[in-house]
């Protein structure tokens, strides 16, 4: 293991924590231009993940392996992820949410079968700790999640590509979206054309989880500046008063951590379709997963995997 970090660590208690998933795409950069909106306190750390396949044409080992384990970024090899993740670093950069000059902290763990293995290199300044990780994993999809698992994530962010996109370097597909926000159990945001400045659509139907996601999403979204705007939807006029009573239970909960409400909607209709058609106008739709987290059987029968699934614009799994 190669060190160069910084003298001044960041604490690591009560750190709030975003992992965003990263490959060639321009949706994943906006993905991570809304992270370092979410991570705009000192207390935010942000790891940038890149997965790739095992032993993807890298059979050539030797030197030029180990040196690029020893400085994955500054070594003149095209190693599969390694400029992604500088285009990353350099955007964290821009934004201001690192300096260039802060020190690097490389890390190599071997992986069986695979010459370059998984390497990070993490950054350290200003309170805040940045990792920039290339791992290695049988899928994609396996790599997000065992990252998730690991890394005791507060949110994380990916992007859900076209559907068909057969591209082996993308970790944004449709059914790789669908799979990590199936099986994590922590809070995802599925990016599609994320835009930062319209709000989050916080979805309630009055179950206790429904309550806990729109307090946890209005805490992220406080984080933000981001207003927050609470929906409801009755599947006919006799559930009328029970969606306004849960729109008004979360509105109290809301506020009663001093946080505000902009807005809130009740409406009568089928609620995959308001949800998705409302949320139009929102940076982010917002809901809480079924009851039982993990068995895909639950969860796909949901207004949650469906809004996922069909929605136009970005959804957050709030957990």
């Amino acid at each position: 293991m190669a060190e160069n970090s910084s003298d001044t660590e960041p604490q690591t208690e009560r750190r709030f924590r975003i992992l965003v998933c990263i490959d060639r795409s321009e949706e994943s950069y906006r993905g991570l231009r809304y992270a370092v909106r979410i991570g705009s306190g000192t207390d935010a750390d942000i790891t940038l993940l890149y997965v790739r396949s095992v032993d993807k044409g890298l059979r050539s080992g030797g030197l030029q392996i180990r040196m690029a384990r020893e400085n994955m970024l500054e070594w003149g090899l095209e190693l599969p992820g390694t400029k992604t993740l500088k285009k990353g670093r350099d955007l964290l950069i821009e934004m201001g949410f690192m300096e260039e000059e802060w020190g690097g902290r490389s890390i190599h763990m071997d992986v069986q079968g695979d010459p370059l293995g998984d390497n990070m290199i993490e950054y350290s300044g200003g309170g805040r700790k940045i990792t920039l990780k290339l791992m290695v994993s049988p899928t994609v999809e396996r790599g997000i999640l065992d990252e998730c698992e690991m890394g005791n994530y507060n949110v994380t962010i990916l992007s859900a590509g076209s559907t068909g996109d057969d591209d082996e370097s993308s970790m944004f597909s449709q059914s790789i979206a669908k799979t990590v926000a199936t099986e994590h159990r922590g809070t995802v945001i599925v990016a599609r054309e994320l835009e930062e400045a319209h709000g989050h659509l916080i979805c309630v139907n009055g179950s206790a989880m429904s309550l806990e996601a729109a307090k946890k999403d209005a805490e992220i979204a406080s984080r933000c500046f981001c207003p927050i705007h609470l929906f409801s939807v009755a599947s006919d006029e006799s559930e009328l008063e029970n969606a306004k009573k849960a729109v008004a239970e979360a509105k109290a909960a809301i506020e009663e951590k001093g946080l505000v409400v902009f807005g809130e909607k009740v409406v009568i209709g089928d609620p995959v379709e308001e949800i998705v058609e409302e949320g139009r106008n929102y940076s982010l739709i917002v809901l809480s997963a079924s009851d039982i987290v993990g068995f895909r059987r639950f969860f796909q029968s949901s207004v949650a995997y469906k809004v996922l699934e069909r929605a136009h614009n970005s959804v957050m799994i709030c957990r």
